[in-house]
């Protein structure tokens, strides 16, 4: 009967933990595949990392995001430009971009951009992918 039990209490532990474990944000962040179903998905998926275009080989274009909420980006496409700015998640999979400053002077309108994975970023049409 003892026997009995502590396999029963045991596999109920093991069944437990191992279904916390599947629920619990990091596992998403680190599974680059992963969906981003919250917004702190959406922020550990975006942060620290060079978001590049069309590849980490030759990249053409590139952005990257800071946890105090600000961005940079630059591309070499039409000769050259760099922006400066703030973000913030509107729902999961959005985020909002407000340009605070470029290399040319003109700022662009503010812009929304989509993640609908941990390792795309959708920039107009343009898909950026984690270097």
């Amino acid at each position: 009967m003892k026997i009995l039990f502590a396999a029963l209490f045991s596999t109920t532990i093991l069944i437990s933990c191992n279904n916390q474990s599947e629920e619990h944000p990091i596992n998403k962040i680190n599974d680059d595949s992963a969906e981003v179903e919250t917004s702190d998905d959406t922020k550990g998926c975006l942060i620290n990392v060079d978001w590049v275009y069309p590849n980490n080989t030759n990249p053409t274009a590139a952005w990257k995001f800071s946890s105090d909420g600000t961005f940079n980006s630059s591309t070499t496409a039409f000769g050259g430009m760099s922006t400066w700015g703030n973000w913030e998640i509107l729902v999961a999979g959005k985020i909002k971009i407000s340009y605070t400053k470029t290399s040319v002077g003109s700022l662009p309108d503010d812009q929304i951009l989509m993640m609908t994975s941990c390792n795309s970023l959708k920039v107009g049409s343009t898909v950026y992918h984690k270097e």
